[in-house]
């Protein structure tokens, strides 16, 4: 549907904005600023006052933009960049999010969203914490993308919009129009909150709803501003390791939670509450939060999830945890998506299970074993740096990373690393460092010069060195290092010995996925071959993805001796 032909306020038909944030006002000159902005540059920045401890309502100035010119538009997708100021768990969140969009487009369109976007298409990336560091993961194409953060980096003055505080006459005036305050009462909101558009709308709704006075919001909020900071929490001594349970059930919290809200059961209020029925209905689910499904329109849908929570690892019932994870699965299976969240949500459930019924951990794997850090990327692909296939390695690459990111879902923080910059002779680059001391997997590409190249060595070494450092019992030990035959070596070749045992490791039904040159799949087009080869390749990845390697030191990757040195040398 064209959006001209849209009635004026429906969105369109691909989107996942919030509601119209209501009520937001006070903001029509911005708004209209931001749309200028928008015909003039593909991206514009919409950012708070530098040195504000608080934001003045930049993601709301974001939504309501979106709301009021939904006709200008016939795509709109709100990737929520939550402050995140870590590169790699924040490209993790926005891939997430990307997926949610291909799924949408891929089951209202028919067809794969693919290609450059285009001029009437609107991506929101909301609270950015670093402006600057977001351009990498802006689409391809011509997509306006508007971008909400309290700093400004290095972001061109001419894209900029700044909002600050309303002022002191439009709080009065809109706190009387949209809320039926008087004069008095507006005036007092007003002065307590200098203009700031989230406190005085919360203040004025609850005055409105007779919860509470004006003259109890401003003694309230004038005993808050006199209690002081509170005292900074003591460093744990280095001596003393961290508590591991506490830890890992944190870690395994915070999943959980990032995955029930991306899931269908969180779409919207409707699916949440049929969600609480349903999950009410187990036997081993009886007991859930009052606040679960009574006065949730009052609650975010973060805050319904986190009351959930609460009562999910209070109870530590594997029953329960479980019926949490089939009540998600069956809404995926009736709105026919959110199936990828909702088998992250139930491999999560039953690692809690496992926690909490105290069943033994994965052969080899104990709590000392459980990384510290989070991994660089799920898998590793290892290039004899050449400039002759590079094109083919990097497509190569490419098939196989899309294809891993699908099947596994929000299961990783960032699916591969391929190294498109390092030539030979170049020093060792520390984000090739980190990523192969914390890949959980490896495909080298084989050649004959694969075995020379000191770098291949090092990454070869730095793989079996970490396998081994799992202590797995015999016949369970992990598989780390899946060879790709790129250009398989002329018969007269020497197989060198730390290269046999795994030459075999990507197999399709115990026989060899492809016996020829996997580059000439690339390089001949030949697609059929080439995707059956990459898928078989990904599914032998995600068939080890439970599996967590020990992370190896910075210092000894640059130290392990390399392998291959029956053929190579010292």
């Amino acid at each position: 549907m064209s959006p001209s032909r849209r009635p004026p306020r429906e969105l369109p038909r691909i989107n996942n904005l919030p509601p119209l944030p209501a009520p937001f006002v006070g903001r029509d000159e911005e708004i209209a600023d931001a749309h200028r902005l928008l015909m003039d540059h593909r991206a514009v920045l919409v950012h708070d006052p530098e040195g504000r401890p608080h934001g003045y309502g930049t993601s709301q100035l974001a939504f309501s933009y979106a709301h009021l010119f939904t006709q200008h538009y016939e795509l709109m997708w709100v990737f929520d960049c939550a402050r995140e100021p870590d590169p790699v768990r924040l490209a993790a969140r926005v891939e997430e999010e990307t997926e949610r969009l291909r799924e949408r487009f891929e089951r209202d369109l028919g067809r794969p969203l693919d290609g450059p976007t285009a001029a009437d298409w609107l991506y929101i990336f909301d609270n950015a914490a670093d402006p600057d560091g977001l351009r990498e993961h802006f689409p391809e194409g011509n997509a306006r993308v508007l971008v909400t953060s309290r700093g400004t980096g290095a972001w061109q003055q001419d894209a900029r919009l700044l909002v600050g505080p309303l002022a002191g006459s439009d709080v009065v005036r809109l706190l009387m129009e949209n809320m039926g305050l008087d004069n008095r009462q507006a005036a007092r909101l007003a002065d307590i909150f200098d203009g700031h558009p989230r406190q005085i709308v919360r203040a004025g709704e609850a005055v409105l709803s007779g919860k509470v006075t004006v003259e109890q919001v401003a003694t309230v909020t004038e005993i808050a501003r006199m209690v002081p900071p509170p005292p900074a929490r003591p460093e744990p001594s280095p001596s003393l390791p961290p508590p591991q349970r506490a830890d890992v059930l944190d870690t395994k919290r915070t999943s959980l939670r990032s995955c029930l809200l991306r899931a269908t059961v969180c779409e919207n209020t409707g699916s949440y509450l049929r969600w609480m029925e349903a999950l009410r209905s187990r036997p081993t689910a009886t007991v859930l939060p009052k606040t679960a499904s009574v006065g949730v329109e009052l609650l975010s849908m973060a805050e319904r999830v986190d009351l959930l929570l609460d009562t999910v690892f209070e109870q530590e019932d594997t029953g329960f945890v479980r019926a949490l994870a089939d009540t998600v699965s069956e809404a995926a299976d009736a709105a026919g998506t959110g199936r990828q969240m909702a088998d992250s949500v139930r491999r999560l459930a039953e690692e809690l299970a496992d926690l909490w019924r105290g069943a033994p951990r994965t052969a080899g794997r104990t709590a000392s074993a459980e990384p510290a850090e989070a991994p660089s990327c799920f898998f590793f692909t290892s290039w004899h740096n050449r400039e002759v296939d590079f094109d083919e390695a990097l497509r190569f690459h490419n098939l196989l990373e899309k294809r891993v990111t699908a099947k596994l879902g929000g299961r990783v923080v960032k699916s591969g690393f391929f190294d498109k910059l390092m030539q030979h002779g170049a020093t060792w680059e520390p984000k090739m460092i980190e990523a192969i001391r914390t890949t959980r997997l490896m495909v080298p590409l084989i050649t004959e010069g694969y075995f020379q190249r000191d770098w291949c060595r090092r990454e070869w070494a730095v793989m079996v060195r970490r396998m081994a450092d799992l202590n797995a019992a015999p016949g369970q030990e992990p598989i780390a290092i899946m060879p790709v035959f790129w250009i398989r070596p002329l018969s007269d070749w020497q197989m060198p010995a730390d290269f046999e045992p795994y030459q075999y490791w990507v197999h399709s039904e115990g026989r060899p996925a492809y016996e020829g040159d996997v580059f000439d799949l690339v390089a001949d087009n030949k697609e059929r071959e080439l995707n059956s080869y990459v898928s078989t390749l990904a599914q032998s990845m995600v068939a080890q993805a439970g599996t967590h390697l020990p992370h190896l030191d910075r210092e000894l990757v640059k130290k392990l001796p390399l392998a291959f040195r029956d053929v190579a040398g010292p």
